[in-house]
């Protein structure tokens, strides 16, 4: 039961987190934030197929639990509540990167009129922190809730929507900002910090 009240905390936390973050870029910008609006032709397909199979487990999961009992693989408790320990950081590096993202959040792809490049936070070293933190808290859900499909639906499904979005987002931000989008992209890695020479 500690397990799925972890989870439901940092679920709520985490929308709670989005969910201002879209507010706040709505008020700057107008216009709708909502994702489908604004999505890669062809990913929102995905986005429902996996979304179904992820929420409906997630639901089993948190609520029957026997329905999905063929799913659940043998883990250490141990091992279970380093996951929920780890939440904790990986909540806070999304969190930050909302956060220094802050009004030039778009729900899905494309920019905003007045869309500012950001290179602050941990945009600083990376070029798709949001994504990187949902990748990692999806193998974090994996292993808190023991149960394959929750967690491979999961992680397939923020996987999916950052290859299906990243090439295009990457390409309009060349487009808006020339440049000093050329001279970013040098500096910083796509998923991961750029080694130094």
């Amino acid at each position: 039961m500690g397990f799925k009240v972890a989870f439901l905390l940092a679920f709520i936390w985490a929308v709670a987190v989005a969910a201002m973050t879209a507010r706040r870029a709505a008020r700057r910008h107008g216009g709708n934030i909502n994702q489908l609006t604004h999505e890669v032709p062809g990913l929102i397909a995905m986005r429902a197929a996996l979304g179904l199979v992820f929420y409906g487990a997630l639901f089993a999961w948190l609520f029957r639990p026997r329905a999905l009992r063929w799913a659940y693989f043998a883990e250490p408790d141990g091992v279970r509540w380093l996951g929920v320990a780890l939440l904790i950081p990986a909540l806070a590096f999304f969190a930050w990167s909302f956060r220094s993202l802050g009004e030039s959040y778009r729900g899905g792809i494309g920019l905003h009129d007045a869309h500012e490049l950001v290179t602050t936070g941990p945009y600083r070293w990376i070029r798709h922190p949001i994504y990187v933190a949902f990748i990692g808290i999806m193998v974090l859900v994996l292993l808190i809730s023991a149960n394959w499909v929750l967690g491979f639906a999961g992680l397939l499904l923020v996987v999916s929507i950052a290859a299906g979005r990243v090439r295009t987002e990457e390409r309009q931000l060349h487009e808006r900002f020339g440049e000093a989008w050329e001279r970013y992209r040098e500096a910083t890695g796509r998923w991961a910090p750029r080694l130094r020479r």
